[in-house]
Formats: C-alpha cells, sequence, structure tokens
C-alpha cells in the first residue's frame, strides 16, 4: 500500500482551513433560509404567497384572473398536448427525411461499387494485355531471370 505524500499535520491544517472558509458560509446560508420560512409562515394566510411565488411589493396590483386556478391547469395541459403533437410532427418529418437520405446513399453506394467493379474488370484486362505485350516484345533470355526473381530489370542486347 502507498504511504500518504503528506503528513497527518498537513492534513489537519487543511481541513482547519476548509473549515475556516466554509463553515461559516453554511451557517450564513441556514440563517437566510430559516429567515425566509419564518417570514413566510408568519405572514397571515390572505397575504401568503404560493408555493414558487414572492410577495409582491407594495403598490404593485396582480393581474386579475378571468377563469379559476383549475382552468389554468387544463390549459397547460392542452399547451404541453399541443407542444408534443408539434414535437411528433416535427420528428416524424425529420425521420422520413432522413430514411430518404439513407436510401439515396445506398443508391449511391450500389452505384459507386458497380462502378468499382466495372473499373476492376478494364483494369485487370489492361493488365493481361500490358503483360502480353510485354512479353511478346521481351527478349528470350529476359524473360527467364523475371520469372525466377532477378532484379526484374532487363536490358536489350
Amino acid at each position: 500500500m502507498h504511504l500518504l505524500l503528506i503528513s497527518l499535520y498537513e492534513l489537519g491544517q487543511f481541513l482547519r482551513i476548509v473549515l475556516w472558509v466554509f463553515l461559516p458560509l453554511f451557517v450564513i446560508v441556514l440563517l437566510i433560509t430559516t429567515y425566509l420560512h419564518h417570514r413566510r409562515k408568519r405572514l397571515p394566510a390572505e397575504e401568503a404567497p404560493e408555493a414558487g411565488e414572492w410577495p409582491l411589493p407594495e403598490g404593485s396590483v396582480p393581474e386579475e384572473r378571468d377563469e379559476p386556478e383549475e382552468n389554468d391547469l387544463y390549459k397547460g395541459l392542452l399547451w404541453v398536448k399541443q407542444k408534443f403533437e408539434e414535437y411528433r410532427m416535427q420528428s416524424d418529418e425529420r425521420v422520413g427525411a432522413l430514411k430518404e437520405e439513407l436510401a439515396q446513399a445506398k443508391q449511391k453506394i450500389a452505384d459507386l461499387t458497380a462502378k468499382l467493379e466495372q473499373n476492376m474488370g478494364l483494369l485487370m484486362d489492361t493488365q493481361k494485355e500490358l503483360d502480353r505485350s510485354l512479353a511478346t516484345e521481351a527478349p528470350p533470355a529476359a524473360m527467364p531471370e523475371a520469372a525466377s526473381g532477378g532484379s526484374g530489370e532487363w536490358t536489350k542486347e
């Protein structure tokens, strides 16, 4: 097992520094949270804000609602449903476009494969013709040397 690279004294000093920094911050955050909760509980029921709302400053007028809050929930659900349907339509269109691209890419690959096979056939035919033409032009003495693994260079005699 590896020995610690620092001594216990240094570890203690590090923990003291960390605690001197973060412990006061923690206490401050705890006090602020406690004060906000206490203030919310202390307000009368009619002035108490709902969950997630802050009390309005004096002089500001809240918006009047024409319908009860039950309909707000229903409207919210309808809005979510509409957004879901829009996203679904968009994703269906995107899937259709991607399928078309895939079909085009597959067709292009098939065309390129056919051209490659055709070009390979032409290349093989050209190589055979070149081998035949070299075989008829080469002197008979140079042929065994090339076939036996010689230098591959032949000279005219």
